[in-house]
């Protein structure tokens, strides 16, 4: 069991373990159209390799993208989100907002069963959102994206409201996150440990969780009672699979091995070295799509007594060719991000900040010129008054192969950057908390603007489990912020968090880096392994040709 403290811990260094990902320019899709025109069969398995096993299989207790990818097999949600981002029905049948917009009012399906046999009721969904907000919980972000949730209450057997203390419009997304999944109740009274170590997970998805090898492997086998499948999933009825694995393959070489070799029948996380060898395999394809929600970016920490100048934090900004550096670590394959949130952030990101923050180093000099770092030491770093200008990052494992390329574009214009890695979690954790940095390299998915809350506002501070590592504390962007949590409509939602993109740009409160790409090569004798909104793959609507 975790302390409060060390479940904190865990959320923000997960969002600190950094790791480069692939980023190869193909599109999204649900893999090649069937070799002869093959009908889809029922039947037959599959295995499919990921980089990340979860630390806590608890998708209410744990922030972690891949709790969330390999418990929505077996997770169901109130609320469907389309791949093309469309809310839909799902275990919902319906919902009205209050006119104040600070209720949701949903009605349920009455056909819904989960693993264990038990009936979805309206109680079933109070019992969970109490399980996600209960402080023995823990939750690491599943209570977040609840807002300002007030309570639950059963009006009938299929009818349940959901309170919120103000208007809260993202939470219909939220609901459809797996990490607000609705689980059998009598589950949830296993205990925090069980629930975290991948035992007792019961909810009433198409597959059901089978055996469990810690460090290899989770196997999954069909639900062939469901029959309560969203619009927009791709398929009806049971999953056509029998059976599939998920298997734990951290190292890239071996992972892609796999794949090549036929021991996997498709993998992900496939690293922008190795794409060219998936293309050339006949037997193979490769399918791509941009991950939704904040980039990969650098948050500067603007209390920090170096970046507290907002001339030091402009000139950090531009000082980097990004461009170039996108092209050297991506090996011509990645996207350079123009704003916090990723395009593929359905109702949210502007497109007017493309080009709008160029490569100037001749500006980013005179920015420390202005800012008084005109010396330079024997290794050619900017000085002011004998101290090195030196910008400090936290780094928890290893410095990702970005952030190292990024260290020498700075050097060129006399920045130190100072990638100070641990494998403390107390010690890194302990920094943040403190504010004894000057820069974290991170991102998150998800697939709604209010993803910008989770790193602007003023309350989100590291020493309560936000990520709000800018340290912003500007009244203007709490204001934006909670009137798009208030707006009905997405277009209102989206002017104002573009008013909170472009302040974050020009505020320099922030760097975006690369647009994240969730690359998964794929056997051609695979179908329907299509990618999710949260470019997670979906096996329900999977189909395997027969050898």
């Amino acid at each position: 069991m975790h302390s409060p403290r060390q479940a904190r811990r865990a959320v923000l260094l997960s969002a600190l373990a950094l790791v480069t990902v692939a980023v190869p320019a193909c599109s999204a899709g649900g893999g090649p159209a069937p070799a002869g025109g093959a009908r889809p069969v029922t039947g037959g398995s599959l295995v499919y390799a990921t980089d990340h096993e979860p630390d806590c299989w608890d998708p209410h207790t744990s922030a972690q993208d891949v709790t969330a990818f390999v418990q929505r097999p077996v997770f169901d949600s109130l609320v469907y989100q389309t791949p093309d981002g469309d809310l839909k029905p799902w275990l919902a049948k319906s919902w009205r907002t209050g006119a104040d917009g600070k209720t949701y009012t949903f009605t349920l399906r009455d056909d819904v069963t989960f693993h264990d046999g038990t009936r979805l009721d309206a109680a079933a969904v109070k019992a969970n959102f109490d399980h996600v907000t209960a402080a023995k919980t823990q939750s690491q972000y599943a209570a977040g994206l609840l807002g300002p949730y007030v309570g639950t209450t059963v009006k009938s057997p299929t009818e349940v409201e959901v309170r919120f203390s103000r208007p809260y419009a993202p939470f219909l997304q939220a609901a459809s996150t797996t990490y607000l999944a609705i689980a059998a109740p009598a589950s949830l009274k296993a205990g925090a440990d069980r629930l975290c170590a991948g035992k007792d997970a019961v909810g009433s998805g198409p597959f059901k969780a089978g055996a469990y090898t810690r460090g290899q492997q989770r196997a999954y086998t069909r639900n062939p009672d469901y029959a309560w499948a969203p619009e927009g999933a791709g398929h009806t009825g049971p999953a056509r699979l029998n059976s599939f694995t998920v298997r734990f393959i951290s190292e890239d070489a071996t992972r892609v091995g796999a794949l090549t070799s036929g021991q996997v029948d498709a993998a992900g996380a496939v690293p922008a070295q190795q794409t060219a060898l998936v293309k050339r395999d006949s037997r193979l394809t490769l399918d791509t799509r941009a991950v939704p929600g904040a980039v990969d970016a650098f948050y500067l920490n603007t209390k920090s007594p170096l970046f507290s100048d907002v001339r030091v934090r402009r000139a950090f900004q531009r000082a980097v060719d990004l461009d170039a550096v996108v092209r050297s670590v991506f090996q011509g394959t990645g996207v350079r991000a123009w704003s916090t949130l990723s395009p593929t952030t359905p109702h949210s990101y502007d497109p007017t900040l493309e080009k709008s923050w160029p490569h100037d180093p001749k500006r980013a000099a005179e920015l420390l010129d202005e800012a008084g770092w005109t010396g330079r030491d024997g290794e050619g770093y900017r000085t002011k008054n004998g101290r090195t200008l030196t910008v400090e990052a936290p780094v928890y494992g290893k410095p990702s192969t970005f952030s190292q390329a990024v260290q020498g574009e700075l050097k060129k214009a006399g920045i130190k950057l100072d990638l100070a890695a641990s494998t403390d979690a107390v010690e890194v954790s302990g920094r943040l908390d403190a504010g004894r940095y000057d820069v974290v390299e991170t991102s998150w998915a998800r697939a709604d603007g209010d993803i910008l809350s989770h790193f602007f506002l003023s309350t989100e501070t590291s020493e309560g489990g936000g990520h709000n590592f800018a340290r912003v504390a500007d009244p203007r962007v709490d204001t934006w912020l909670k009137d798009a949590q208030a707006a009905p409509e997405s277009a209102a939602r989206a002017a104002s968090y573009a008013k909170v993109q472009r302040w974050s740009l020009d505020q320099a409160a922030v760097v975006p880096l690369y647009v994240e790409q969730s690359t998964v090569g794929v056997n051609r004798r695979v179908h329907g392994l299509r990618q999710s909104i949260s470019a997670w793959p979906e096996f329900y609507g999977a189909w395997v040709e027969a050898r």
